[in-house]
């Protein structure tokens, strides 16, 4: 997320708020953001879908932002509350929802001139669970859906076709080190048939500096044919994972933040066998990765509004793109997603700003700006 509400709330200085609180307002906040019905009707043509996350008991927002016009039309479609990401997959839009550990479904239809966008109601997980992100993956011949659940240490199994829970699984704690600090699954994607899972694994308390985080940091790894853990990968320097990816040669990448403190972020690279290659030192903590087609990796970072270069090919870092330099009035320090689009350009979100960047990456340079209503938090794609 943004400065949000993830294992607790947060404030400029990464101050945090118990996880027993943050239950507390979740269970407040539980039944406001549910009503979640309506058709948005667009022209044909190619969008940028862009959630925003207004946080408290505000539901969060789409927008349509178009490419070609520069354009910024807010949808009548309300998602859930603090929703954190959104998986396109299919004629069907997920919003993962934090705040109401809810996924929200919006169905995609096309006619020969629209484009319709109907929500089509969400998919109840445990509550004060804090759902974070969703993959999906075919197994036996079925699309299955897997969700970090951040605030009771699982991974949720859903079933895609018909948008029901098929169970969870517990994804293992950092015992061996201190039985306090909780795993937090945080980013999930598959690889190479796995389904990998970053995990937090902090232990919050009171007073300064408010958390502490597990060294090593550790992922966990899950067999979609059995639905267990059949595994755990422990990195060298990052802690505080954040986001895993599949490189688009063998292997993936892990993304860590640090402690937002004395130990910065790391992008790092494990080849097909799960054995880390190398870690690269980022400018500051990442929040997630786009990966090009050629192997470069730009990293979203939340000490700047702006991302990292990196060569995953090499192992090597690149260079820093500060986007304050290139856009006036750009105030905060967080980006929060960052995403290839199908012709090729880089989308970010700037949560601090409530704005969204089209970048063309072989310049390092913003095309467009679009500014929100409201804090900008994931983008996807509809061409």
């Amino acid at each position: 997320m943004g400065k949000d509400l993830r294992l607790g709330i947060q404030d400029s200085k990464f101050r945090w708020v118990s996880g027993l609180a943050f239950i507390i307002l979740l269970i407040v906040f539980a039944g406001c953001g549910k009503a979640k019905t309506g058709t948005a009707v667009l022209e044909k043509a190619p969008y940028v879908i862009a959630l925003s996350q207004p946080g408290g008991s505000v539901p969060g927002s789409l927008y349509a932002l178009s490419p070609t016009t520069g354009t910024v039309e807010k949808l009548g479609l309300n998602v859930g509350l603090i929703p954190n990401s959104m998986l396109l997959d299919g004629n069907n839009l997920y919003v993962v929802n934090a705040g109401d550990s809810t996924i929200s479904v919006i169905s995609i239809t096309e006619s020969t001139s629209n484009i319709y966008m109907t929500n089509n109601g969400y998919v109840q997980l445990p509550y004060g669970s804090v759902p974070e992100y969703l993959t999906v993956t075919t197994v036996n011949g079925k699309e299955e859906g897997y969700v970090s659940l951040n605030q009771i240490n699982q991974v949720e199994v859903l079933n895609m076709n018909s948008n029901t829970i098929l169970g969870g699984i517990s994804v293992p704690s950092y015992s061996t080190w201190n039985p306090e600090f909780q795993t937090h699954p945080w980013g999930i994607a598959v690889v190479d048939g796995k389904i990998m899972v970053a995990t937090n694994g902090a232990y919050f308390i009171s007073t300064p500096p408010y958390a502490y985080y597990a060294s090593p940091g550790m992922l966990s790894v899950i067999d979609p044919s059995t639905d267990a853990v059949s595994g755990m990968i422990t990195t060298t320097t990052g802690i505080n994972l954040q986001a895993v990816e599949p490189l688009t040669q063998t292997g993936f990448v892990v993304i860590s933040n640090g402690d937002y403190s004395t130990i910065g972020g790391y992008a790092e690279l494990f080849n097909d066998n799960f054995t880390e290659r190398t870690s690269i030192p980022l400018s500051g903590g990442g929040s997630g990765i786009a990966l090009s087609s050629t192997g470069m990796g730009y990293v979203a970072s939340n000490s700047i509004v702006g991302y990292d270069e990196i060569d995953t090919n090499a192992g090597t870092f690149v260079s820093t793109t500060d986007l304050t330099k290139q856009v006036k009035g750009l105030s905060g320090y967080n980006l929060t997603s960052i995403k290839f689009a199908p012709d090729g350009m880089l989308w970010a979100t700037d949560w601090s700003d409530n704005m969204v960047f089209e970048i063309n990456p072989t310049t390092n340079t913003v095309i467009t700006t679009f500014k929100l209503s409201e804090p900008a938090q994931d983008v996807v794609f509809v061409y």
